[in-house]
């Protein structure tokens, strides 16, 4: 089933301007279409959303679509969020997508950051990108 050019720009103006709630069903409904064409949106959203529970949707959208060009706005995510669970799902998807690039902030995370949830989380991500499997 193809999504047409209107319901994604409906979608998309919803995670711009919708309430809080309105822009996270906006979010996983962008990232359940899995075109590389809503990636901009979320990736904006991941950046600038006020609203920890949109930014979450956002990161799990962009990786139901798992293209390469999101790894380095997850890295700053993970760098950046001020919300530690916003933070570990970035960590969760960056493990998730096995791309080396992301070892070396999972290894500083995991010396450096005082929240043990996300060190865990990091430690597990880390695990899962250096497998062979």
């Amino acid at each position: 089933m193809t999504t047409s050019k209107e319901e994604i720009d409906v979608a998309i103006d919803e995670l711009e301007w919708g309430h809080p709630e309105t822009r996270k069903k906006a979010a996983i409904r962008l990232g359940r279409i899995r075109e590389e064409r809503v990636i901009p949106a979320l990736l904006k959203a991941i950046k600038k959303d006020e609203y920890s529970w949109t930014r979450i949707s956002a990161i799990q959208s962009l990786l139901w679509i798992a293209d390469p060009e999101i790894i380095d706005p997850l890295i700053e995510v993970v760098k950046n969020d001020p919300d530690n669970l916003v933070r570990k799902t970035a960590i969760e998807a960056l493990g998730s997508l096995k791309n080396s690039k992301a070892e070396a902030i999972l290894e500083q995370i995991i010396v450096n950051d005082s929240d043990n949830g996300v060190v865990t989380t990091a430690s597990v991500a880390l695990q899962v990108i250096r497998s062979n499997g």
